[in-house]
């Protein structure tokens, strides 16, 4: 069987949010794996345990045990291993390269966890898809900028999305999804505002302290 990427990835994200619906979108990533049935220990390392026969488990360090993204990491894994996509990541791609892939999705999952169907649903609900969204949906979630940008330009993979945000003169995070942006990552950008015409239905909203500036576009 040959895997087409972003199929992949599609793939694997549709089951993550039916696995949230299935758990009324819970945010809090403890009570997130409570409603999974996934228990979550405390150990020497951070790892996930899906093929137990009492039941999946996580283990973290005792300094990540709580509300936060490495649990949600693996929690991310035991759903890649119940979805059967990991087996046939590794048969696909080999072990070393394989790992990588399934350590790639599990990383871009994390945002899904932390920003349920719901959020993202009532950031749209209230400001169409644009960067305001975006704000919303930080205010919401707690995740940083970058994080709400990736976690709306993404959430549909059929649409045409595309976000960017900036540190001072350059680039310093892009999204793309059916849609590309006029300039690339890094690139020293003094006026990005300039750089859409009307058409393109880009928006911005400069960040608190005013040195960044989010950016959406919707197709």
């Amino acid at each position: 069987m040959s895997y087409d990427t972003d199929y992949l990835v599609a793939d694997y994200i549709g089951y993550v949010k039916a696995l949230l619906r299935y758990a009324g979108n819970e945010a809090h990533a403890l009570r997130l794996a409570r409603a999974l049935e996934i228990r979550v220990r405390i150990g020497t390392v951070n790892r996930s345990f899906p093929e137990l026969p009492d039941g999946p488990r996580v283990v973290v360090q005792p300094w990540w045990y709580g509300n936060n993204d490495v649990v949600r990491h693996e929690l991310a894994h035991v759903m890649l291993w119940w979805s059967g996509l990991e087996r046939e990541i590794l048969e696909e791609f080999g072990d070393e390269l394989g790992w990588r892939v399934v350590e790639n999705l599990c990383n871009h999952a994390v945002t899904f966890l932390r920003m349920p169907q719901t959020m993202v649903d009532e950031a749209v609900r209230r400001h169409g898809v644009t960067a305001r969204a975006v704000g919303h949906l930080r205010k919401l979630s707690g995740a940083r900028p970058d994080e709400a940008m990736r976690r709306l330009v993404y959430d549909d993979l059929q649409a045409p999305r595309a976000g960017f945000l900036t540190s001072g003169l350059y680039i310093r995070e892009v999204a793309q999804c059916n849609l590309s942006l006029p300039f690339s990552w890094l690139e020293r950008v003094p006026e990005p505002t300039l750089k859409f015409p009307p058409e393109a239905r880009a928006s911005f909203l400069t960040l608190p302290g005013g040195t960044s500036l989010i950016g959406v576009c919707a197709g």
